[in-house]
C-alpha cells in the first residue's frame, strides 16, 4: 500500500518520494516542526516591514519590490527543501542533528535582512525608497557577507549529509542510497566553493560585477553533478534489477 502524502510534501520545492531512496522519516519530529516554524517566521520577516499602500506611488513601490521578495523567498525555500529532504531520507533526531539544525536556523534568520537588502537594491527598478549602496567598497562588503554567510549555511547542510552517510550501517543504506547521498553532499560542496570564490573575488578583483556573476556557474556545475550521479544510479539500479 502506498504511503499517503502529507500536506508538507505539496509545498513549493518539496521533493517527491524518491525511487531509489527509501524515506526513513515518516512523521514530522519536534526538531523538524520547530524548523518549519522558523522558516515560516523568516518568510514573515521578508514582508513584515511592508504596509498597505495608501497612495498610487506607494502601490507602485510595493510592486517594484515584488521581484526581490520572490528571489529571497526562493532562497529560503531552497534551504527548507534541503532540510526537508534530509529528514525524510534519514529520519535522524540525535544530538548532532539537532545542533546542526539549530545552527542552520540561526544563520537563516540572520541572512533574511542581508538578502532583503541586497536584492532590494538590485531589483528595485528605480524605487526611491529601495535600499541602495553608495560606494563600490560597500558593494564588495555585501558580496563578502553574502558569500561567507551562504557558504556557512551550505557547509552545515553538507555536515548533516556527512552525518547521515556515516550512519550507513545503522540506517542500512543501500549502494543506491549512498550514491544519492553523495550527490547531495557534492552539490552542497559546490555551493560552498562558489560562495567562497565570490567572497574571495570581492577582495582581489577590480571588477565590481565579477563576484556577482560568478554565481552563474552554479547552474552548469549542479546540473552536471545531478546528471553524473543520476547516470551512475540508473546504471547501478539496472545492474541490480538485471540479476
Amino acid at each position: 500500500m502506498s504511503r499517503q502524502r502529507h500536506f508538507r510534501e505539496h509545498l513549493p520545492f518539496a521533493p517527491p518520494p524518491e525511487r531509489y531512496f527509501h524515506w526513513r522519516g515518516r512523521e514530522v519530529s519536534r526538531v523538524e516542526g520547530f524548523a518549519d516554524a522558523v522558516f515560516a517566521f523568516a518568510v514573515t520577516l521578508l514582508i513584515v516591514a511592508l504596509e498597505v499602500p495608501r497612495t498610487f506611488d506607494g502601490l507602485m513601490d510595493a510592486l517594484r519590490g515584488f521581484p526581490a521578495f520572490v528571489v529571497c523567498f526562493t532562497f529560503l525555500m531552497l534551504f527548507w527543501n534541503s532540510h526537508y529532504r534530509f529528514f525524510r531520507r534519514y529520519g535522524l533526531e540525535d544530538r548532532l542533528t539537532r545542533f546542526l539544525t539549530l545552527t542552520i536556523l540561526l544563520l537563516v534568520l540572520f541572512s533574511v535582512y542581508p538578502l532583503k537588502f541586497l536584492f532590494g537594491a538590485i531589483l528595485s527598478f528605480g524605487s526611491p525608497h529601495a535600499p541602495h549602496l553608495e560606494t563600490a567598497e560597500q558593494l564588495r562588503l555585501v558580496y563578502r557577507i553574502y558569500g561567507l554567510g551562504f557558504a556557512c549555511i551550505w557547509g552545515l547542510y553538507g555536515l548533516l549529509e556527512v552525518h547521515g552517510l556515516k550512519l550507513r550501517a545503522e540506517l542500512r543504506l543501500t549502494p543506491l542510497e549512498l550514491l544519492a547521498g553523495r550527490e547531495s553532499l557534492l552539490g552542497y560542496l559546490i555551493n560552498v566553493a562558489v560562495c567562497l570564490l565570490s567572497a574571495g573575488l570581492s577582495l582581489f578583483t577590480v571588477s565590481n560585477a565579477t563576484p556577482g556573476f560568478v554565481y552563474m556557474i552554479l547552474g552548469p556545475l549542479l546540473t552536471y553533478n545531478g546528471w553524473w550521479h543520476g547516470r551512475a544510479i540508473r546504471r547501478l539500479a539496472g545492474g541490480r534489477e538485471g540479476r
